[in-house]
């Protein structure tokens, strides 16, 4: 038994040492001035604001999106891929969404191809999510909207709600993807 905490402690004080094992900074910096000049706010995460910003310029980490949100709960959103050193928003919320997802991306070879799922006792998985042998297409292509199609899609197969999805684009149309249903 000491010997697997020692090589369990072992192999966690590796990964932790290592770059792998390193915490990437996902922090979106908001500026009260085009450039990134005035003041700023911070945003680790999801955050609601107290009382309006108005945005003036945004710093995204390299590979990031975020949706900035005119509405206190996550409304009226736009989402930004990549610094942007001019533009004007009132900002009222913020959170981090997950990239598009490339055409090219498939998933594993013998994992649930299209419209297939995997059910559980309390959930239920689409890797590509569909309507008999139609895809479910998010016209609008914001993350807000995906998460609504999400939502009615996952109510119509009796569940909740969606707890997770993503957005995949072919051929420059945004379809629902990696969606997770369940009753929480």
């Amino acid at each position: 038994m000491a010997h697997k905490l020692m090589v369990g402690g072992i192999a966690a004080a590796v990964l932790l040492s290592s770059p792998v094992g390193a915490q990437v900074d996902r922090t979106a910096t908001i500026y009260s001035h085009g450039h990134y000049q005035g003041a700023q706010r911070s945003f680790p995460g999801p955050t609601q604001l107290g009382s309006p910003w108005v945005m003036k310029s945004v710093k995204l980490p390299a590979g990031s999106a975020w949706e900035f949100c005119s509405g206190h709960s996550f409304s009226g959103c736009r989402q930004i891929s990549a610094s942007t050193p001019a533009m004007v928003m009132t900002v009222r919320s913020a959170r981090p969404v997950g990239a598009v997802i490339p055409a090219s991306a498939t998933p594993a070879a013998g994992v649930l191809p299209g419209g297939q799922s995997l059910r559980g006792m309390a959930s239920e998985y689409f890797v590509a999510p569909a309507d008999g042998q139609v895809r479910i297409q998010v016209p609008e292509g914001t993350a807000e909207a995906g998460s609504r199609r999400a939502n009615e899609f996952c109510r119509a197969h009796g569940w909740r709600s969606s707890v997770y999805q993503r957005l995949q684009s072919i051929g420059g149309v945004l379809y629902l993807a990696d969606l997770l249903c369940a009753d929480s």
